[in-house]
């Protein structure tokens, strides 16, 4: 988990810069540098075997393109957000809200789709353990992004509290 956490710090600080920026080239590149990191993470946890190292890593890239898809999908609700926040009512907030849950939604039909097939592959123990690494690194990049993110509301209340 050192490692692994490591790789997660070392990714925080692009994901600030996505967070704050938020655009398409940003998170291309940001899910481009992790991406490498990511798979460095899983092939130390996982020690595939030979033999089934070919299909297995065919089978991740696949699962990290239909990933990467569902990420940019959250990317794009923050950016909206972003670019709604002064003007924020009723009905943009309860899109934005229900998009963000839909977008869970996806990822975790997604995860359950692709631990049947990693199990198929490579058993029940290394496919829980690779999820184990997806749901640590997610949590953790999500905690990172919303850190940056303000509340609804909050910038508002830091004004009214100015001297």
């Amino acid at each position: 988990m050192k490692i692994l956490s490591l790789s997660i710090l070392a990714f925080f600080f692009l994901t600030g810069r996505v967070a704050a920026q938020i655009d398409k080239e940003d998170i291309a590149i940001a899910q481009s540098i992790f991406g490498k990191t990511k798979r460095v993470i899983v092939d130390e946890y996982l020690k595939i075997s030979i033999e089934k190292n070919n299909n297995f890593w065919v089978l991740y890239d696949s699962y990290e393109e239909k990933r990467k898809a569902i990420s940019r999908q959250r990317y794009e609700l923050l950016k909206k957000y972003a670019d709604n926040y002064a003007t924020l009512n009723d009905q943009t907030a309860s899109k934005l809200a229900l998009g963000y849950m839909a977008n869970d939604k996806k990822t975790n039909k997604l995860n359950k789709v692709y631990f049947k097939r990693f199990k198929r592959e490579i058993g029940g123990l290394k496919a829980a353990t690779l999820f184990q690494i997806e749901t640590y690194i997610i949590t953790a990049v999500h905690a990172s992004v919303q850190s940056e993110i303000p509340v609804i509301g909050e910038l508002e209340k830091l004004q009214y509290m100015k001297p």
